[in-house]
């Protein structure tokens, strides 16, 4: 049956999560909740133009309902009996499983799992083949910093922000910006946590409940992390709309882009993230102009100088002269 291919049809991953979210019992309003943000905008599906709720719900002939849930005291629950466990257990393709063994070994992945978790999924993959090796990628545009000294607190960070994104609580810290500006004590709401792949460091979004503006600091900075229960007036998705919204840059940046040694192409793939237009100037000459939020500011810098001498601002100064900065202090470290 189409409608549960694996492969092509996000409804067989629908179909896996709502079985498997209603073990302990759904109303049907929730359940409705999660056929809405899983299905196609196209809700109507099959030859009889049926509802995919109406199709789980049972609300259609007694051919042609899927049967997969029953409603006892009106809740939902499947219609697998098990004992105690999910009624259905996730299964991973031999791709899935390749990249997760590559996973685990990667720098890192401790942070992200529980030591048992990370045990037990080595144990099931130990006689896995992957054919995914660190030899055979090159990453480029990375940046060396110093080795992370006390790496239990560095982890430990990562714990204590992670609890407090899963529970919805603000954290207070102190930090140390690059600038060498103190903060004490301060109260935040932390909203994504981040991994850059350029330095491979952590960091968090927050929106600073002091200042009342959206911040990005490195994990393993901030000293006297803690998770606390003051009310704060703001949920996350609140902050995280706070954050995309209000801090928009006024200004695009523009680039005028030589293309050469595939400088173009370059671009496109270290700005791919960003709405950005560009048009032809003549002369093998191209602009890009860059909308942007204002704390990606930092590594969109670095992305910029990254690409070498094909690529020059154009405006705004701002952005001009703190590259000039950034470059002239390059330039004396390398020849003192």
């Amino acid at each position: 049956m189409e409608l549960f291919s694996e492969v092509k049809n996000r409804y067989f991953q629908l179909v896996f999560r709502i079985i498997n979210e209603c073990a302990d019992g759904k109303a049907k309003s929730e359940m409705l909740r999660i056929v809405d943000e899983g299905e196609f905008e196209q809700k109507v599906i099959g030859k009889k133009q049926q509802s995919f709720a109406d199709l789980i719900l049972n609300r259609c002939g007694s051919d042609e309902n899927l049967n997969l849930l029953t409603e006892t005291d009106g809740m939902l629950y499947p219609s697998i009996e098990t004992a105690g466990k999910p009624p259905l257990p996730v299964r991973f393709s031999k791709i899935e499983k390749a990249w997760l063994k590559a996973f685990l070994e990667q720098d890192g992945v401790r942070m992200v799992l529980r030591k048992e978790t990370l045990d037990k999924l080595r144990e099931k993959l130990d006689d896995f083949e992957t054919p995914i090796r660190d030899e055979y990628f090159e990453q480029t545009n990375k940046i060396k910093l110093p080795a992370i000294v006390d790496r239990e607190t560095y982890e430990e960070n990562f714990r204590i922000i992670l609890d407090a994104l899963i529970r919805e609580k603000p954290i207070r810290y102190s930090n140390t910006d690059k600038r060498g500006n103190v903060y004490t004590n301060k109260l935040a709401l932390p909203v994504n946590i981040e991994y850059a792949m350029r330095d491979e460091r952590f960091r968090v979004s927050m929106y600073s409940l002091d200042d009342n503006r959206p911040i990005m600091a490195n994990i393993f900075t901030l000293s006297d992390l803690r998770v606390v229960d003051e009310e704060v007036g703001i949920d996350r998705e609140t902050a995280k709309k706070l954050l995309f919204e209000q801090k928009y840059s006024e200004e695009p940046i523009i680039l005028e882009v030589t293309d050469k040694k595939a400088a173009m192409e370059r671009c496109f793939m270290c700005f791919s993230g960003m709405e950005r237009t560009a048009r032809n100037l003549g002369n093998n000459k191209y602009e890009i102009r860059l909308h942007y939020y204002l704390f990606e500011e930092e590594n969109l810098i670095r992305s910029i100088i990254s690409l070498g001498p094909y690529v020059r601002v154009v405006s705004p100064q701002k952005i001009i002269d703190e590259i000039i900065v950034r470059v002239k202090k390059s330039i004396s470290l390398y020849y003192r």
